[in-house]
């Protein structure tokens, strides 16, 4: 039998709202309609005027100190293998009773993606509106948060959105209560913010970086909705240094709104919205240029199967989702393909569905829309809230709140697949969290806000989301380890439902003395756990069996099992389970048959596994590991 040493990898309840009776829709596709109490909603066909646009931010409470505050240890979050950890902690690591926290945005250092910056709206005392620059890092990858105290504190500030630079240095964009925003700019990851100044902007206002190596290096763009607008419906601005001074508004074609922006690698603008009862898509090639007011030159109408949905029970003072557009800059096959995805409602019997579109010739066409949550269609189920990042690599990533289970209850949970074809095909849907109720524990604005936040890296995509699963709204982290692309060689280890204690790599490549050491953290599902992900790509097709060979010293009596991921499914799978005895050394090889490895083998060359060490009955416990090797033929 041939053996080969693998890299190791140390990973990681029911209420119903009532629609909103001051809401009504109607059914025509592409459109999307409301209604203020006491007025009568458009019939079909009938044009909606600008100035009918809802205004997202409802402003009015004055700001309300806590009075005092309970603090409790938040639990990690788990559906097994994917874990969140939760952000808006303080700083010990605790979760404070009675606060709320929603709408993340996050900023991943293009250099370094253990250093992460999330912003949210922060709501001191839930028995008022009025809300603040809520933000927090973490210099490890997410897998604990530091806080901060908020942005000029007593001063309302809402709809944070958060992007870096080429060269790392993160940019937070600020509304405030008149409509106008400031950004603020950390060059250490978030641990120090200074606040550049004001930056013209208004209501649902987002922002972008140019981080290519073009003229417009550097530059920030943003823009924003014609309602709460201060600019007599410009929404469009430009900071050529850095946020330190804007350019005066200027109109887009067609005014787009409630939708984002992205750079092409070749410096193009690109940014998408609802516009004229449609989706459309702008592009200004010229932004990159200083010397120039920019100009949009290419505005496509956009079928994204359906319409922009504001003001439904699962979110009853909010959207189901913005408009979110992003470019491949890869070097690869689909290199600068435009994408854009929404969650858009349809019909009575499809509430609300992740609908995605491509175009491969700079947006002057575009692809039928495809529906990416793959539960069956017309149950009336609601997708909700997706957001879609796309990786260095090309890979394409979604994410979204879903009530597949139970479409007669809000209950949601957080759902993802990817694409590594350009968006022609997609993985099968995974279900990254517990189900949660989305109506408890928000301020009186009544909402969880309008967005989510991802940010895709080759190794995987990070997602800051909000969740009630401490029975009050809470910003939640997750990584989602790329489920294709491995590196055959890894020089780097990072956690998997432990802690490093000492040891190096080589320690689990050879059967030496040296070991491995860990220290176990408590899921509350499982208990006591510590594990190692192992994966490897054989350098030719090997058809034979496959073994894991592992020798390990657990300081208590614990169950070893052994899990394949199922490259078919697209999920993990419980292979082996046995006994390990605590206190002595222990070595163990779990054996499959050539027959029963099809699934677990990717190409026929590339396989990934993990071992876990489990104890219910206590609440810590240490593993030296030897060794974890994977052995063919």
């Amino acid at each position: 039998m041939l053996s080969f040493s693998f890299a190791l990898l140390l990973t990681a309840p029911k209420v119903s709202v009532p629609q909103n009776p001051a809401i009504e829709y109607r059914g025509k596709l592409g459109t999307w309609y409301w209604r203020s109490p006491g007025k009568n909603a458009p019939l079909d066909g009938e044009e909606v005027e600008q100035d009918s646009i809802p205004t997202m931010e409802k402003l009015g409470d004055p700001f309300l100190r806590r009075k005092g505050f309970r603090l409790s240890f938040p639990p990690l979050i788990t559906v097994f293998p994917y874990t969140s950890v939760q952000v808006n902690v303080n700083g010990q690591g605790f979760n404070i009773l009675g606060d709320a926290a929603n709408e993340p945005s996050l900023a991943v250092n293009p250099n370094n993606r253990n250093h992460i910056a999330v912003g949210w709206r922060q709501f001191d005392n839930v028995a008022s509106n009025f809300r603040q620059a809520g933000n927090g890092y973490s210099l490890n990858g997410g897998q604990s948060w530091n806080p901060h105290q908020v942005f000029t504190p007593g001063t309302f500030r809402s709809d944070p959105v958060l992007t870096p630079d080429a060269l790392g240095n993160f940019y937070y964009n600020s509304l405030q209560q008149t409509f106008f925003d400031d950004v603020f700019v950390s060059s250490n990851s978030g641990i120090d913010w200074l606040l550049k100044g004001p930056a013209t902007g208004g209501d649902k206002q987002w922002m972008t970086c140019d981080r290519t190596t073009g003229p417009g290096r550097g530059f920030l763009y943003q823009s924003w909705s014609t309602a709460g607008n201060n600019y007599n419906g410009r929404q469009f601005s430009r900071s050529v240094n850095g946020g330190t001074s804007w350019m005066n508004p200027i109109n887009i074609p067609g005014s787009p709104i409630w939708g984002t922006l992205d750079v092409a690698a070749n410096g193009n603008l690109y940014l998408c919205g609802m516009a004229n009862s449609t989706f459309q898509f702008s592009r200004s090639s010229n932004a990159q240029n200083s010397a120039v007011t920019p100009t949009f030159d290419r505005n496509v109408v956009v079928n994204m199967g359906g319409a922009i949905v504001y003001g439904a029970a699962m979110n009853p003072d909010g959207l189901l989702g913005q408009a979110w557009i992003a470019t491949d800059k890869s070097t690869g096959p689909n290199a600068g393909n435009i994408y854009m995805l929404c969650s858009v409602g349809v019909n009575t019997q499809n509430p609300c569905q992740v609908n995605f579109v491509r175009s491969t010739d700079g947006g002057l066409t575009w692809s039928a829309p495809k529906t990416l949550n793959n539960d069956p269609l017309n149950a009336g189920a609601t997708h909700w809230l997706g957001a879609m990042a796309v990786a260095p690599s090309g890979r394409i990533d979604a994410t979204w709140y879903d009530n597949r289970a139970n479409p007669a209850s809000n209950q949601s949970a957080l759902f993802f697949t990817s694409s590594y074809d350009g968006g022609l095909t997609w993985t099968p849907n995974v279900q990254l969290t517990p189900y949660f109720n989305p109506n408890i524990g928000y301020p009186n604005q009544n909402k969880m806000g309008d967005y989510i936040g991802a940010v895709a890296d080759t190794q995987g995509t990070n997602i800051a989301y909000c969740g009630t699963f401490n029975n009050e709204e809470d910003i939640w982290f997750l990584r989602v380890p790329d489920a294709i692309l491995m590196p055959t060689n890894a020089t780097a280890i990072s956690p998997y439902q432990a802690k490093r204690v000492s040891g190096v790599l080589s320690d689990v490549w050879n059967a030496d003395a040296n070991a491995y050491s860990l220290s176990s953290s408590f899921v509350p599902e499982l208990g006591c756990v510590a594990g190692a992900e192992t994966y490897y790509t054989l350098p030719v097709t090997d058809a034979g069996g496959l073994a894991l060979k592992v020798r390990a010293t657990t300081s208590v009596s614990t169950t070893a099992t052994v899990t394949f991921w199922n490259w078919q499914k697209q999920t993990w799978e419980s292979k082996s389970s046995i006994a390990w005895p605590g206190g002595v050394a222990n070595e163990a090889t779990f054996n499959f048959t050539a027959a029963s490895i099809d699934p677990y083998l990717y190409g026929g060359k590339t396989v990934r596994c993990m071992v876990r060490f489990v104890s219910p009955s206590v609440r810590s416990m240490t593993v030296q590991l030897d060794l974890l090797r994977l052995l063919f033929g």
